[in-house]
This record gives structure tokens, C-alpha cells and sequence, in this order.
């Protein structure tokens, strides 16, 4: 499939799979917005990693509003790689609970390196479908240690359910990217809200949480 800005690539989502491939998606557009208000209805992180988080999601919005709207392939690389900055970003903030050095330099160094291999990897034109792989990928520590974390800290409630509105954004759209109908083109629309939503609850109870 051509886009207008002659770059090839395949991975549609549903609503416009279900028109022709063609967009503009409306409603993945607009939900997008979302994802910009978030941080400021529950404030902006007084760590300066997870500060950098809200403003990867912040400029993410606006990113994604684009990528929907357009369906063009700097709309894409402006949303995905803002969401690989936001892991990265987030996994730094979160080193601040591991007391042994030797687990946060491992975990840097792991995370710093796969950074830029997985976003080259991701703007190759003809793996654009693989990206909900190779995001999943990178993001899957992330929910090893932010469970990890809740537990030495007692926040297993709290954890929870976040990981719960987490996991229900995060259901909705592989449903609706592998059961795409007319029913499920929605899922797309609840990633943007609950996905987002219980991330960034995350990062707000870390935020918030005493670590001495």
C-alpha cells in the first residue's frame, strides 16, 4: 500500500481496514487527545524521569491525533517513537527504587542499548506490521519490575488495579487488531483511554511513593 508521502507500509487499523485502507480514523484520531490530557488531570511527576514520561505523553497525543488523521509515515514514526521514549524514560525513573547498583546498571544498560536497535528496527517500511511485537517486547521488563517494585513496597493493591485498567486497553486493541469487525474497530479507542490511563496511574504511585 502507497501513502501520499510515497513510503510503503501495511499495518492499518482496524477502522480504516475497514474502509478500504483508508482514512482519515476518526475515532483512534480523536481519542488520541486523550492521551495529551492525562498527565495534566493527574499532575505532572516531581521526578524528573517520570516528568519526562508526562511529556512524552503529552506529545504523544498530538502525535497520534496525526498518525490517525493522516495515516502517513512520519505520523507513525512521531507516535511509536514517542512511546518507546516514554518506556525508556519510565524504566529510568524507576531505578530509584533498586538499592544495588549493579541491578540499575544492568537494567540501563540493557534498556539504553535495545533503545535505538528496536527504533531502527521499527522504521524499516516493510516490518511496520511487526511494531505491537516489538513494542510488547521492549515494555515487558518494564511490567516484570513495576510489579517487582509494588510487592517489596507493599503496593500490591494500588498495582493491581492499574495493571487491571492497563491490561484492559492493552486486550482491547490486540482484539481489535486480530477480530477486526465493527464492534471491535472500538478497542483501538479504549487503548488510548485505559491503556494510557492506568500507565500513567503507575507512574504517579511511584511517583508519590516514599522510598526511604
Amino acid at each position: 500500500m502507497t501513502h501520499q508521502n510515497n513510503i510503503q507500509f501495511s499495518h492499518y487499523f482496524c477502522e480504516s481496514r475497514l474502509n478500504n485502507n483508508e482514512g482519515p480514523e476518526y475515532f483512534n484520531a480523536y481519542s488520541a487527545i486523550f492521551i495529551t490530557l492525562i498527565p495534566f488531570y493527574y499532575g505532572i511527576p516531581v521526578n524528573y524521569h517520570f516528568k519526562k514520561v508526562a511529556l512524552m505523553l503529552i506529545l504523544n497525543g498530538g502525535f497520534s491525533f496525526y498518525y490517525h488523521y493522516s495515516l502517513t509515515w512520519l505520523g507513525k514514526q512521531l507516535d511509536e517513537i514517542t512511546m518507546f521514549l516514554a518506556n525508556y524514560y519510565y524504566l529510568c525513573g524507576l531505578l530509584k527504587y533498586y538499592k544495588d547498583e549493579d541491578i540499575k546498571m544492568r537494567i540501563t544498560t540493557l534498556s539504553t542499548i535495545a533503545l535505538p536497535v528496536l527504533i531502527a528496527v521499527n522504521t524499516i517500511p516493510q516490518y511496520d506490521i511487526y511494531f505491537p511485537y516489538i513494542f510488547t517486547l521492549y515494555t515487558a521488563p518494564t511490567v516484570f519490575i513495576v510489579v517487582d517494585i509494588a510487592i517489596t513496597h507493599n503496593k500490591i493493591r494500588e498495582m493491581l488495579l492499574n495493571l487491571t485498567i492497563t491490561s484492559f486497553g492493552c486486550i482491547s486493541w490486540v482484539i481489535s487488531e486480530y477480530k477486526c469487525n465493527n464492534i471491535t474497530t472500538y478497542g483501538h479507542v479504549l487503548w488510548h483511554i485505559f491503556f494510557i490511563t492506568g500507565i500513567y496511574m503507575f507512574v504517579k504511585m511511584y511517583d508519590d511513593c516514599n522510598t526511604d
